[in-house]
């Protein structure tokens, strides 16, 4: 090889190199789940998981929605059913993938994903992204965060985009919400006594919400890491009446208000479950918490109880 060839050759090492470095640092950081938890993707749906659309008559547009159906579900058998909202800037995925499926697939169940008209809207509750955590030392026992990345990017917009009045926008996220619900209860033959609500984030916040407004609805409600930024209950609060699971991640700066959202519902003598992750930060609790979420739901039965 000549000289000229070899400092080619090298020059194009060195350049793959530092292309594959450089799109590594473009990528999000790779999230560690606990043992026995599988991610899956929040982009490309898994088999057996279907995208599905319906016509949002108040805009014309086709919202998309999410659905999985456990191999034991039977038409002839009532089926119980989890309703789960993403977070902010997620999609009808967020929920619908990984261990979630596998508990499904196993617990036979329908797990649906809504976007709640698009995944900035706050599913009845109008709010933005999740804020950033105040800067200074960590709350009292919560890990301190790793070093802050750079920025990235935003995932792009999913769902409906005619109408822009935020206070609209937040009305027609509640109202894909109920929709949903209302096409999958045509759709399939669902257990009314088991109808289940999740939500993370921002989706935890509308969770909450529609627990609050919806309470006869539901069987159980899973709020994870949830936005319950100024949220005040009461002994006429609706929500009391609904059996709750509050689960966050040590490692998550909205720890401090699920532990404060807790504290009232133990003030009120409010039967419910807070469960915080060891080693789980904001993202990796959604999975993570899983199979919390689908034991405190086998427990919760609503004729059982109202």
């Amino acid at each position: 090889m000549t000289r000229i060839a070899k400092v080619l050759t090298t020059l194009g090492l060195a350049m793959t190199v530092y292309l594959q470095c450089a799109t590594a640092a473009a990528q999000p950081p790779q999230q560690v789940l606990p043992e026995g938890i599988r991610g899956g993707s929040e982009v490309v749906p898994e088999a057996k998981v279907e995208i599905r659309k319906y016509v949002f008559k108040e805009t014309g547009e086709e919202l998309p929605y999410s659905v999985f159906v456990s191999s034991k579900v039977k038409k002839d058998q009532k089926a119980p059913l989890i309703i789960a909202l993403r977070g902010f800037t997620g999609t009808t995925l967020t929920f619908v993938r990984g261990t979630a499926v596998d508990l499904a697939e196993e617990g036979g169940y329908i797990l649906v994903g809504a976007i709640g008209y698009n995944n900035r809207a706050g599913f009845g509750v109008q709010a933005g992204p999740r804020p950033a955590p105040a800067p200074g030392a960590a709350p009292a026992g919560v890990a301190a965060p790793a070093a802050a990345a750079p920025p990235r990017p935003q995932p792009p917009m999913v769902g409906g985009t005619k109408e822009t009045d935020p206070a609209r926008v937040t009305e027609y996220s509640e109202k894909d919400v109920m929709n949903v619900l209302a096409l999958v209860r045509q759709q399939f033959n669902i257990d009314d006594r088991r109808i289940y609500l999740m939500g993370h984030s921002q989706g935890g916040g509308g969770a909450r919400h529609l627990a609050e407004k919806y309470p006869d609805t539901w069987a159980a409600v899973a709020l994870l890491a949830p936005a319950l930024f100024n949220v005040q209950v009461t002994a006429e609060s609706a929500i009391t009446k609904v059996p709750l699971l509050l689960a966050v991640g040590d490692r998550d700066s909205l720890i401090t208000s699920s532990r404060s959202f807790s504290e009232q519902l133990k003030a009120l003598k409010v039967d419910h479950e807070f469960v915080e992750k060891p080693g789980l930060d904001h993202g990796t609790i959604i999975m993570g918490a899983m199979p919390d979420v689908f034991q405190f739901f086998q427990k919760h039965v609503k004729g059982a109880r109202r």
